[in-house]
């Protein structure tokens, strides 16, 4: 008797449901092209700025389930063990976890296939995007640069795959439909006349006070509804609460490529973020890049790719502290 084929995936370096959005992509394509059933030894979430932002029903929703799929995360019977025939796969989010690879073949004696999902905008970075955003989340030297220079270095050795979501062409960039799939397989809702902004942890990560964020956010509100929209605040995850209890404030549950609310808006708004590219990469939602001094250090810093990839869907920053111009960019966009 012969034994089925089977994939044993080892899913490592989730951080955000987002995370497990592209992780969970992949995976339904390999059920679509292989025959194998699949066996998920799934690691479990990490913190970010001191927060664990997946959830239990998270890991439901966006990981593949059926006949063909079992689950198993840390703690779990089975966990790690390896699968009678199997072939071994380490799916990593933005790089390839350097743990994880050297425990599976240290414990296994083999090599096991890396493929390596998006992580963010970050993903399209360089070795000093990476130090720097490590900086930025209160590393200490020299650690990230020591990390960074590791990582770059795995990502370039250890990748036998990568599940991108952007393809560089030329001297532009294209979405790539295989991996949007795990993002356009949601219904949009018919649209609202709101402006929703996707904020970030500026204030957690100290490079913003929480007079200053509120003023910026005080100034697009203005601009917003002198052209009619309603404004709306979508706070990211990894936020503290009631920062926003003078707008309206979005739910944090869903990734925002996948939150209703979110797809309904008019416009979207926000500094440079992955999920302002996506919402207007993959959705086509009308999106608008804002500005003010204090994180304009950041937009220097960016590396060549990610510049060009952000350049190639989202239009220039708009100054929010100057309300004409965004309001009229807000016209403009409508």
């Amino acid at each position: 008797m012969t034994t089925a084929p089977v994939v044993r995936v080892t899913l490592a370096g989730v951080r955000s449901a987002t995370h497990l959005v592209h992780a969970g992509g992949w995976l339904r394509h390999l059920l679509a092209h292989e025959a194998a059933d699949v066996v998920v030894d799934y690691l479990g979430s990490g913190s970010f700025l001191g927060r664990d932002n997946v959830a239990e029903e998270h890991v439901r929703e966006f990981l593949p389930s059926g006949p063909r799929v079992r689950l198993r995360p840390v703690g779990t019977p089975g966990h790690g063990r390896p699968v009678e025939g199997e072939r071994r796969v380490l799916l990593s989010v933005g790089a390839p976890g350097i743990k994880p690879f050297l425990r599976l073949v240290t414990r296994e004696r083999t090599r096991p296939e890396v493929v390596v999902v998006d992580e963010g905008i970050g993903t399209y970075g360089d070795w000093r995007t990476r130090r720097d955003a490590w900086r930025r989340q209160g590393g200490r030297e020299p650690w990230p640069t020591v990390r960074a220079a590791a990582v770059s270095t795995a990502a370039r050795v250890l990748t036998d795959r990568r599940w991108a979501l952007y393809e560089k062409v030329g001297p532009t960039w294209r979405v790539v439909p295989e991996v949007a799939a795990a993002f356009t397989s949601v219904e949009l809702p018919a649209e609202e006349p709101t402006a929703v902004y996707l904020t970030q942890p500026w204030v957690e990560m100290g490079l913003l006070g929480e007079d200053a964020y509120r003023a910026h956010l005080e100034d697009v509100a203005a601009a917003c509804e002198a052209v009619g929209l309603v404004f709306a605040v979508r706070p990211h995850p990894a936020e503290a609460g009631g920062r926003y209890a003078a707008w309206r404030e979005l739910s944090r549950d869903r990734p925002a490529e996948l939150d209703s609310q979110v797809l309904a808006a008019a416009v979207v708004l926000g500094t440079d973020s992955t999920a302002l590219l996506n919402l207007a990469a993959v959705h086509a939602k009308r999106a608008l890049r804002v500005s003010l001094p204090e994180l304009d250090h950041l937009e220097t810093a960016l590396g060549p790719d990610q510049r060009s990839l952000l350049d190639a869907f989202l239009p220039e920053p708009v100054l929010a502290a100057d309300r004409t111009a965004l309001a009229a960019a807000l016209s403009a966009s409508r």
